[in-house]
């Protein structure tokens, strides 16, 4: 059996820094601490904004350096790379749409912000809603695969072009 183009350990990273996204994304809302879920033994970290924005911090960094890689490998491949299927290209437009607005929320809070209130409001509500379809995307067809296997040259469904008739007929 041929290797795999990602191994499992580069997928698994990928899922493992989305998770913690997630989770420390919500930290950064007072959600936690408003419920009580800080106040549970070991979770304390989770009320405390400045460590959830540090680890969130930390883990966009983590995913944007295992997607950029995982891409890289995809292009990498040439003509012999696998196409992407719609769950795919779901997920190429979502976890882009995400690293787009951090990276606008991580600019925005720099040294010199360039938005007025109401389109941080905007971007902010954005990142959360790509949070959330992601998060829904992946637990409606999240199983199913995003590389589909190359199809043979000529046509995408596999079937033998029109003009080559059957193999074999004319020989």
């Amino acid at each position: 059996m041929a290797s795999p183009l990602f191994p499992r350990w580069q997928r698994r990273l990928v899922l493992a820094a989305s998770l913690g996204l997630g989770l420390t994304g919500l930290g950064q809302m007072p959600v936690f601490a408003r419920y009580g879920v800080a106040a549970i033994p070991g979770l304390g970290w989770l009320g405390d904004f400045r460590s959830t924005a540090s680890l969130h911090l930390a883990l966009a960094a983590v995913l944007l350096v295992a997607v950029a890689a995982l891409a890289t490998v995809w292009l990498g491949a040439g003509s012999g790379r696998p196409r992407l299927t719609g769950p795919g290209w779901c997920r190429v437009a979502l976890y882009g749409g995400l690293a787009g607005s951090g990276l606008l929320r991580v600019l925005e809070n720099g040294p010199a912000p360039f938005m007025p209130p109401g389109q941080v409001r905007f971007l902010d509500w954005t990142h959360l809603g790509l949070a959330l379809a992601l998060g829904a995307f992946a637990l409606w067809r999240g199983r199913r695969p995003a590389l589909a296997a190359k199809a043979p040259a000529g046509r995408q469904d596999g079937a033998v072009p029109a003009g080559l008739g059957r193999p074999g007929k004319y020989v």
